[in-house]
């Protein structure tokens, strides 16, 4: 890397080839495909907005301090009071969702991250994967507060 960095590259490592590859065609489908990039921006926003007012009636709340600017593509959540992250995180497990903890150092321990883009919502069955997180999530919920004293 030394080397690379001076200015006189030498062989350091295999670049990811397969991984380029599918950006390739990634790109190219989101650029050239059958959605056009307007209609794929305001998929997300829509879809992003839904899923946020829903984890808000469970008593979720956003950590972006302007949800006008929050990203359509991903929502972090605070936990409702008595809510574990990690309990959200094990109850979608057991239904076959996969969400993210929290990766802010001061806060990673208070919240969890949700991904809601590309063809889970932009595929001709219109948002099914966002209507099984959103009905997951209210499960799980309930299922949280069921087992609490």
């Amino acid at each position: 890397m030394q080397s690379y960095e001076a200015g006189t590259p030498q062989y350091f490592a295999t670049p990811p080839v397969n991984l380029i590859y599918a950006l390739e065609v990634t790109l190219r489908n989101i650029t050239k495909g059958p959605i056009s990039l307007e209609d794929r921006f305001r998929i997300h926003k829509e879809a992003s907005q839904r899923f946020k007012r829903e984890a808000e009636q469970l008593g979720f709340r956003q950590v972006a301090l302007d949800p006008a600017q929050a990203a359509n593509g991903m929502t972090a959540l605070y936990t409702p009071d008595g809510i574990a992250p990690a309990q959200v995180v094990g109850a979608l497990s057991k239904r076959n969702i996969v969400i993210a903890g929290g990766l802010h150092k001061d806060i990673k321990t208070k919240y969890i991250r949700f991904g809601h883009m590309g063809t889970s919502l932009t595929r001709a069955e219109n948002n099914t994967d966002l209507d099984k997180l959103i009905a997951a999530l209210k499960d799980s919920v309930a299922e949280i507060r069921a087992a609490s004293p």
